[in-house]
């Protein structure tokens, strides 16, 4: 039994970043507007996804010197809040910038190509980083999803990236998952097998192979986040909730059980609003979350649907 079927159907997370300034403020909004809390990146705060790993300096990998700390700067008050309220479910999300996206922004820094050798040695001092986080998330009771953030992995896919490359980001967490904002390499996903595939439903819609892979793995277990709100250009709940719909459907057409996609489905916007005002991340929960209640009323409605 994987820790993730303590998840209620169609429950909803957000993208790793927050466009908060304060770090109370962010993890009070990432614990409580979502139905997977998760601990917040701060792009003002931590830097962008790519330096808040590597330092200011993308040739150096290390920590820049005003940000002199392993851990994000909302982890003290997100392991504040997770404690003294505990989701239900006892499961809580991390989100990490992936080994091969850090390893093509080090690679295309030196003017270099052919990241997958890097890309496995920052894995491993990913995972050795995380590694703690974790633990420490154990001691309380709760478990990890550490969902890896690889949104340039279409065009990493033709330089010949090997599905074991996470590997010691797989064996640190109870489950993992693979996020991508951009083209899914669809192929690659398929042969990684994650626990979780998040990915953008507004501009890359679900068919063909895409269809036939998450079939595929939806019945070996596989969670499906269906990234159905645009940060940028958010619309009505009707959009989101038909854009959740039409997923499920090509999914199911491609051999997965109706009620096996539902159960195996989360919410979640298309990419993280870091970049954006705190009032449309506001907005683009709320969106999320009453784009999962329609859909789960779509659901419900259906002759014999199981309530979850």
């Amino acid at each position: 039994m994987s820790v993730l079927d303590r998840l209620p159907l169609l429950t909803t997370t957000g993208i790793g970043s927050l466009p908060f300034d304060e770090p109370i403020a962010a993890v009070r909004h990432a614990t409580r507007a979502y139905g997977l809390p998760f601990c917040p990146q701060l792009p003002r705060r931590d830097g962008d996804m790519v330096r808040e790993w590597l330092g200011a300096d993308p040739l150096r990998c290390g920590w820049a010197d005003d940000r002199d700390r392993e851990r994000p700067a909302a982890w003290d008050a997100f392991l504040a809040a997770i404690e003294a309220r505990p989701p239900e479910h006892r499961l809580v999300k991390l989100q990490v910038t992936g080994p091969v996206t850090l390893a093509r922004a080090l690679e295309h820094a030196a003017g270099r190509t052919g990241a997958d050798g890097l890309a496995r040695e920052l894995a491993a001092w990913l995972a050795g980083n995380l590694a703690g986080q974790v633990a420490r998330l154990r001691e309380l009771g709760l478990d990890a999803l550490v969902v890896i953030d690889e949104p340039g992995l279409a065009a990493a896919a033709g330089s010949g990236i090997a599905p074991d490359v996470w590997d010691p980001l797989r064996a640190v967490a109870a489950a993992w998952g693979l996020h991508v904002c951009g083209p899914v390499p669809w192929a690659l996903v398929r042969a990684a097998e994650p626990d979780v595939v998040s990915f953008d439903v507004t501009r890359y819609c679900v068919g063909g192979e895409g269809a036939a892979v998450l079939s595929a793995l939806l019945r070996r277990g596989t969670r499906v986040a269906w990234g159905a709100v645009d940060p940028v250009s958010p619309d009505d709940v009707c959009d989101v909730a038909a854009r959740v719909s039409a997923g499920v459907a090509a999914t199911v057409a491609a051999g997965a059980p109706l009620a096996t996609v539902y159960a195996q489905s989360l919410v979640t916007p298309a990419c993280g609003t870091g970049r954006l005002a705190a009032d449309r991340e506001r907005l683009v929960a709320s969106l999320v979350a009453a784009g999962a209640e329609t859909a789960g009323a779509t659901w419900r409605s259906q002759p014999g649907a199981r309530v979850g």
